[in-house]
């Protein structure tokens, strides 16, 4: 038994590594947001054989320092596996916490401050991107990611800044925050919304708890289903895994989606 032990902490602290996306491939910046006051460490992972004579899709990730790897490396993959054009992937790092930036109301789990974190996003992450960067400046070309707070503040750029993406990753999104707030805000933005052409994947764990997570994203979900006319729309429930261990699985079933749809 005792010689299995090395060989057991090997792999285990294999499976912990984690792998980094092209650091050769990989541009990065701070930029200081107005909008916020806080200055965030921007990272863009940019396709193989990028080059001027074309024009990139985007996605923003939010949560970049844990998510941006990961999503660099599935959207390389599936774009290869695909022989389509790749993206690049903006991850957004923590400038303010993610309570107050990712939430869009003042609450007990969080801050409100998701109007201000969109109008940096929208007023001066995304014209910088576009300037410094050969992407394409339609809405049907960006996408945003995000995961826990990060998919609500997914679903808050959908109800209130439709016009900004196209294109909506939302997993294991906390629509349950303030009382189920979100579905508030669908209500009131649904007829500036509800005939834009998007496409939304929803993504959860089927372990998360049924009432506080399941029953909140179920609902947000089948009213995007039975009231956006432009909408295409998937929806993924990982089996046995939790809010954390379905996150990776998500987002690659969510990658897939985009990919195969946009």
């Amino acid at each position: 038994m005792k010689k299995l032990i090395p060989l057991l902490f090997i792999l285990s602290f294999t499976a912990c590594t984690k792998e980094e996306f092209d650091v050769n491939r990989t541009k990065e910046f701070s930029i200081h947001s107005v909008s916020t006051g806080a200055t965030y460490q921007i990272k863009v992972g940019l396709p193989e054989n990028y080059s001027s004579d074309k024009k990139y899709a985007t996605v923003y990730v939010l949560d970049g320092e844990e998510n941006f790897d990961f999503v660099a490396k599935k959207c390389k993959k599936i774009s290869d596996d695909n022989s389509m054009q790749n993206v690049l992937v903006i991850s957004i790092g923590y400038g303010n916490d993610r309570i107050r930036d990712y939430t869009p109301t003042v609450a007990d789990e969080g801050e409100g401050g998701a109007s201000k974190f969109m109008e940096f996003i929208k007023g001066e992450l995304i014209p910088k991107i576009d300037s410094d960067f050969y992407a394409d400046t339609l809405r049907s070309s960006r996408v945003i990611l995000g995961h826990s707070f990060g998919g609500l503040l997914g679903a808050y750029a959908f109800t209130n800044y439709n016009y900004v993406f196209g294109n909506y990753i939302l997993l294991s999104p906390s629509i349950w925050y303030d009382n189920e707030v979100m579905l508030r805000f669908e209500q009131e933005n649904r007829t500036l919304n509800n005939k834009n052409q998007q496409l939304v994947f929803m993504g959860i764990g089927e372990l998360e708890n049924a009432g506080r997570m399941q029953a909140p994203f179920e609902a947000f979900y089948q009213r995007l289903l039975n009231n956006y006319t432009g909408i295409k729309i998937s929806k993924h429930i990982v089996p046995h895994l939790d809010h954390m261990g379905s996150k990776n699985e998500s987002i690659e079933v969510g990658l897939k989606f985009y990919f195969q749809n946009k």
